[in-house]
């Protein structure tokens, strides 16, 4: 009985010490010519379109399975944002599912690819929901339905964006 109290103090300081909860996420430098804006494609996700003005960065997401928004603030090289997600109808009610997560932008120095590297979460948690990854196609620009709330940069963008959304071949022969 001794030995089960003492390992239990044991391993509940230990439990302390460690922290016990979710690491901090703290922002670094941006990588040079780095900037959110742009067109991602996320293995998870499908194709993201990502609008920064200043710190502020809104977004849509879009695959076959899902669709959903993102809005959030940018710190160096580390964007945080809510997301919310549109589920199909149920009982004639849609369904809507929020979050939060956080994307790192990174440049890849072996290729000079850029990515954005991150992790979502339920409710109010920005972890702990799975990954989050994207890679930055090359000469696209971003487009936002009208839906989307931000201002100038939700609206004019959609208006051409039949036009030139599949300049260069088929979808992802940019990336990269």
């Amino acid at each position: 009985m001794r030995r089960q109290i003492r390992f239990g103090v044991l391993l509940a300081l230990w439990c302390a010490a460690c922290g016990g909860g979710t690491p901090e996420i703290k922002a670094g430098n941006m990588p040079d010519g780095g900037n959110f804006s742009g067109v991602y494609f996320s293995p998870q996700y499908g194709t993201m379109n990502l609008v920064q003005n200043g710190n502020a960065v809104i977004g849509e997401y879009s695959s076959e399975m899902r669709s959903g928004k993102i809005q959030g603030e940018v710190q160096g090289d580390l964007l945080r944002f809510e997301w919310t997600e549109a589920k199909a109808m149920v009982s004639n009610r849609a369904q809507e599912t929020k979050g939060h997560g956080y994307f790192r932008y990174v440049v890849d120095a072996s290729n000079g690819d850029h990515l954005i590297k991150g992790e979502w979460g339920l409710g109010d948690q920005e972890v702990g929901g799975g990954p989050w990854n994207a890679y930055k196609a090359k000469g696209k620009e971003p487009k936002l339905s009208q839906g989307t709330s931000g201002g100038e940069s939700g609206g004019s963008e959609s208006e051409d964006s039949s036009d030139d959304s599949n300049e260069g071949g088929g979808e992802g022969d940019d990336l990269f």
